[in-house]
């Protein structure tokens, strides 16, 4: 069985249309009968930004290349996903800043990725990785730095497909937001292969 990593930064889950799109992809990927999924819920993750003590003792473990710390566990299950699907909202031109320190938990060197002469070499299994956003205005996906800095860190990760699925305008009163999510729903099994 491949495994599914479903990482979900939506803080408003109960009303999120972020969420509900995330939730029908991983349906749907689920359907296919290949995937065991795993999910986080990052709000309920206790994740704290690095400080100085913090980055020190990783950096420390690092260094001697003990990979075995509990503090590395999250950059091994992202690393180890087939699949990976992150439920993100825009938030101030980004995504939410839980994201962000989930991000800095998992980017370890020697686990994700690795650095040569000629720059970073990932070293995740997962090769597809979908995106999954709704903002309240109009901003396009080359205007999203949060999808712009998921792409990238793609790259770094050794991750060769990233798709952004994503719905605009769900803060404009004249759009209709429930039919929006239903189409991005819609299109949820063409975009799988399925």
């Amino acid at each position: 069985m491949k495994k599914l990593l479903y990482i979900d930064s939506c803080v408003l889950r109960e009303t999120s249309n972020t969420r509900k799109i995330a939730d029908a992809l991983v349906a749907n990927l689920q359907q296919t009968g290949e995937y065991v999924t795993e999910q986080l819920v990052l709000e309920k993750l206790d994740l704290r930004p690095f400080t100085s003590e913090t980055l020190a003792h990783r950096n420390q473990l690092r260094h001697a290349e003990n990979y075995d710390d509990a503090m590395f566990d999250l950059a091994h299950q992202f690393a180890e996903a087939d699949v990976i699907v992150v439920a993100a909202p825009f938030w101030d031109g980004s995504y939410p800043a839980l994201l962000k320190v989930y991000l800095e938990h998992i980017s370890v060197t020697g686990i994700v990725n690795r650095y040569t002469d000629h720059g970073p070499v990932g070293q995740c299994r997962g090769q597809k990785l979908y995106y999954v956003t709704t903002r309240g205005g109009l901003a396009t996906d080359e205007q999203d730095l949060g999808w712009q800095n998921i792409k990238a860190l793609c790259h770094v990760y050794g991750i060769d497909q990233a798709e952004c699925i994503s719905v605009n305008g769900t803060d404009i009163p004249t759009t209709n937001v429930e039919q929006a999510v239903a189409d991005a729903i819609a299109s949820i099994p063409e975009r799988i292969g399925r």
